[in-house]
Parts: C-alpha cells; structure tokens; sequence
C-alpha cells in the first residue's frame, strides 16, 4: 500500500534523504544562504563554513547511532524458539517480507499449527464411528480336578462391532478353546447379535448428528486459527508503519535542530555584524537544546518501535530493522480490491455543507455491499453461524435422549467341534442356516432421572443463546463496516488538509527567515513557526500512518486480509523451515510485489 497526498510527490523520502540520516545532507537553510550573501564580512562566512562542518559532524552522529553496522558475522545466528534465527545485525526489509516473515516465525502460529493437527485428527477419529472395529483376545486356562490338573485350553476369541447409521449395531464374536490334556480337539461358539434401537438413540438423524458436529468443530478450529493470521497480519502492518512512523520523527526532528543550529549560526553571524544584540541569542541557544531532547526522544521511540515489531516477528532483539517501504498511498484499495470506499469509487461530489442526495444513495449501497461482505469473509461471524448448527445437533439429541429405550435384539448362537484351531473359527459357520434365531424386544423406561431433562433445558437456552449471538454479529458487523468505510474517508481527507498545512508552514518559515535577515522580525517569531512547521509534518505523518491503518482495519472488518496479502490458510499452514526463511530476509531480500 502506497500513498503520496495529491501534489506532494514522495515528500517523506525527499525529508529522509534531507535529513543528517540521509546519504547525501545537501539542506541549507534558507537564512543560513542570506546570512552569507553579499554585504557580510569575511569573517561570517568562515563562521558559517565552521558551522557547516559542525553539522556535518552532527549527521555522522545521528547517522551511527539511528542505524548502525551490522555487529556480528553473516554467520552468526540467534535462537529462536529452538530454532536458528536471523543473523544479527541490520535487516532491510518491506513490508510484505515481515508479514512472510511473521507467518513462519510467529509463535501464536505456530502454536496454532500444533492445534490444527491434534484437531485434525479429532475429525478422523470422529468419521471413524460407521467403520468395523476389531479385536482378537488368546487367552490360556487351567482348572483343577481332585487335588490336581485336570484340564486346560488354549483358546482365542475373535470380535467384530459395526454401527449403522440407523443406530443399529451388529456384533459378531467367535470363540475356540480346547487342545489342552487328552488333545480333546477344539470347542467353537459363534455368536451374531443385531440390536436396532427404535425410539432412544434410534433414527439416522439423531446417529448422524455426532458427525455433523464434529465437522462443523473442525470448521469452527480452522476459522479461529484463520482469525489468528489475520490478526497477526494486522499486527505487522501496524507495527512495521509505527516503525517508519518513528523513522520519519527521527528525520523530521534531526531537521528540526539542523535548522535550530542554523539559525543560532545567523544569529551569531549578525551579532558579528552589529545587527542584532548579543542578548537576542539566547532565544536561539534554549531552541537548540529543545530540539536535541525531541530527537533523544524520536530516537528512543524508534528503538522502542523496532523492538515492537521484533516481538511480532520473534526474531532476535538485536537485529536492527530498517523498513524500505515506501510511505505513500499511490494505487491503494482497500479489502483486496472487492471493498468499496465512497470517497474512493463514488466520484460523486459532495457540497461544502453535505453530502448530496446522490452520493448518500452511493455510499449507503457501497456500504450494504461491503456488509455482505465481510457476512461472506468474517471467521467470527462464520463461527456463530457453525455455532447456532452444533446448539440445534445438541438440542435434538437432547430431546431424543429423554425418549424410553426401546430396542430390537435379533441373535444366534451355534457352536462346533475341530481337531485344530483355525478349523474350529470356521467349523460354526456352516450350522448357521440350521440354527435358530431369537428375536426379542426390549424396553427400560427411566424413573426419577431427571438428568436427561436438564440435559434438554441446557441446550434449549444454548441455542437461543447462540442465535442471540448470531443477531448480535449481524449488528456489530453493519456497525463496524459503516465506521471503517466513515473513517476510512474522514482519513483520508485529513491526509490532503495536513499535506496543505504542512506545505504552508514550510512557506511561512521560510518567508519569514528571509524577514530575519531584514531585520524585520525576531528569534522568537523564528521560533514560533518553526514549531508550527514541525508540528505541521508531524501532523502530516500521523495522518498518513492514520489513513493506511484505517485502510488495514477496514480489511480486518469486511475479514479480507488475508485476500490482500494472497495468504492461503492451508499454506500457512504447511509454513516450516523458519532457520532458511531468516536467512533470506536477512542477507536477501526481496524484490517488491513478489509473492511471500
């Protein structure tokens, strides 16, 4: 996202490269070049060619102590969370680079991840419910017969359990014993039961309602683990634009005491030349010294950003970060490219006094379709819907485990005789069409069991609660859409206003230094616009960073982030190799607009 107010051009970087922290410090002052115009002695210009060299001392100083060398090897590598990390030292990097780099590192992640595949797995286990279970048991039995052995048998019992969906079960067990003193051959019983329930637990949507759930739990654990990356994201974006937020405090207040000094330099310069009284310098000397504690402090935020950003990254805390970014708003759109903001799109113009009839219209349809939206994108609402599912699953399985148990058992049991074991498994199996069938019907009718009516009570209230839930995100969701798209235009408005304000403080400054050297104003009118300009560029930063955030949390509420930044949930998860990643920022970086 890029963005540069309508005239301005890229004026930040122009500031930075100004600045005592860019590459090239060509800034003059506009009173520092009519103090040495013609008229002045000789003995100001060298003065001001000594201040020049002072300032040129300055920028060296703020240069290595905003962005110093890198302190260790290339090699050299930290741990991070048991695996190797970036190397420390200085890390150029952009913001789609530590957004990649906060999908792979990112403890709550990759946290998330473990949970994804313990829950994964619970949904397996869950569809397992209609599949044949097994189990084979050998057993060996020994009895006694007048004060000794008399018998024993080696045996082994076979089983096998098949639910239905109906409810029914069947059940087929096979045991052989036998082939202990005497050799005897084996003894063989095969036993086949099928139990149909007919009114508790009985019924395909009741047996099915467990696996209904289970998926829609599954469903649920993947949106939160989609929310967590969202918000991660989010997390980044804010934190890597507060970083150049602090970048751009340090430029603009290093600026500010270049231009303090410069005037305490004329103000020398014309007390030198017997226009100005000795006295008047001491305005000039207190607005120097107020100037370097506002760059100690712009200083210190920027550490205190780039250590934000690192515990976002959870990457070592020594690494210097220096975001390459570009800070404008060139070409942005806000909910990767499907959302719509009435000021953006509409191209309906408002009166000075409100909105026309039209662009209202405009902007109220803009809004319901952003609404439908993030009714379509947002986890927290999609899980409320999976949420009212699961509570009406629970409230018919409540209301059918309040049912008598009345079932249908239908069972057979034959037995054989074999001289070996496995010959004995087989041997029933051919008395079966000769055997006969018992068919009975069985019913337990519960007295005084009032377990099964709270049952039914709870998940009554838990679905009216969860469709009140669900009402209540249809509500926060228009609420919150409406004031995204509302802060979203009123942001960018001021970025405009403040670009203006910053413009003309510039102007004022400068018109009135060249008054300074006239002799028509004083240091303390200097003094008063510089402070206005500077708070005019802050302004215009903040409003800057105001806009691109509001941008941001607009993505967040149509739930869209993830569109923006081509982020997939299943190749976030599948994310690894954390060790190779850091390397690759840290050495390499990419090109910008390339895919993470």
């Amino acid at each position: 996202m890029r963005f540069a107010p309508a005239g301005a051009g890229h004026r930040w970087d122009r500031m930075l490269a100004m600045s005592p922290l860019g590459e090239n410090n060509r800034c003059e002052s506009t009173l520092d070049r009519e103090s040495t115009k013609g008229g002045e002695s000789t003995g100001g210009r060298e003065s001001t060619i000594g201040f020049r060299l002072a300032s040129a001392a300055f920028a060296l100083f703020v240069l290595l102590s905003v962005a110093p060398a890198a302190a260790a090897p290339a090699g050299d590598a930290a741990s991070v969370g048991g695996a190797t990390a970036a190397p420390i030292g200085s890390l150029e990097i952009q913001l789609a680079d530590a957004i990649a780099l906060a999908m792979r590192n990112n403890r709550r992640l990759l946290n998330g991840r473990l949970a994804r595949a313990m829950q994964r797995f619970a949904l397996v286990v869950a569809e397992d419910k209609f599949k044949p279970d097994f189990h084979v048991g050998p057993f060996k039995r020994f009895e006694t017969e007048g004060g000794g052995w008399g018998r024993d048998d080696t045996g082994v019992t076979f089983g096998a359990t098949l639910l239905l969906p109906t409810g029914g079960r069947l059940e087929l067990v096979d045991a052989v014993a036998g082939g202990g003193i005497g050799d005897l051959g084996y003894d063989s019983a095969l036993t086949l039961r099928f139990t149909q329930p007919l009114l508790k637990g009985g019924g395909v949507a009741v047996n099915m309602a467990s696996l209904r759930m289970a998926r829609a739990t599954e469903r649920i654990d993947a949106l939160v683990f989609e929310r967590a990356i969202g918000d991660v994201v989010t997390a980044v974006v804010v934190a890597y634009r507060a970083l150049l937020q602090a970048q751009q405090r340090v430029a603009i207040s290093a600026l500010a005491l270049q231009r303090a000094e410069d005037l305490l330099e004329t103000n020398r310069a014309l007390i030198k030349a017997g226009r100005m009284a000795e006295m008047e310098i001491v305005q000039a000397e207190a607005d120097v010294a107020r100037r370097e504690l506002a760059l100690v402090d712009a200083e210190n935020r920027l550490d205190a950003s780039r250590l934000a950003l690192i515990d976002i990254l959870d990457i070592d805390s020594a690494t210097v970060i220096h975001p390459t970014e570009a800070l404008s708003i060139e070409g942005v759109r806000a909910a990767g490219g499907d959302g719509e903001i009435c000021a953006q799109e509409s191209g309906v113009a408002s009166d000075r006094h409100g909105e026309s009839e039209l662009a209202s219209s405009y902007c109220d349809a803009t809004a319901r379709r952003n609404i439908a939206l993030a009714l379509e994108n947002r986890p927290g609402y999609l899980q409320a819907v999976l949420r009212v599912e699961n509570a009406e699953a629970e409230l018919l399985l409540a209301k059918n485990n309040r049912l008598w148990d009345l079932s249908t058992v239908i069972s057979t049991t034959v037995g054989g005789h074999a001289d070996s074991l496995l010959e004995g498994f087989g041997d029933p199996f051919g008395y079966l069409p000769d055997d006969d069938l018992q068919v009975s019907l069985r019913l337990d009718v519960p007295i005084g069991d009032l377990a099964p009516k709270q049952r039914y009570l709870n998940a009554k209230a838990n679905l009216e609660q969860m469709r009140a839930n669900l009402a209540e995100w249809r509500q926060s969701i228009d609420i919150d859409v409406r004031n995204a798209m509302r802060d979203v235009d009123a942001r960018r408005r001021q970025v405009d206003l403040a670009a203006r304000a910053s413009e003309l403080a510039e102007r004022k400054l400068e018109a009135e230094g060249q008054k300074l050297n006239l002799g028509l104003t004083t240091n303390f009118r200097i003094i008063l616009f510089e402070d206005d300009l500077v708070v005019a560029q802050n302004g215009e930063l903040d409003a800057t960073i105001a806009y691109l955030n509001a941008l941001a949390t607009l993505d967040q509420t149509l739930g869209t982030t993830l569109q923006t930044w081509d982020l997939e949930v299943e190749r976030v998860e599948r994310l690894g190799g954390a060790n190779a990643a850091l390397r690759r920022n840290a050495s390499e970086p990419r090109k910008q607009g390339a895919n993470p």
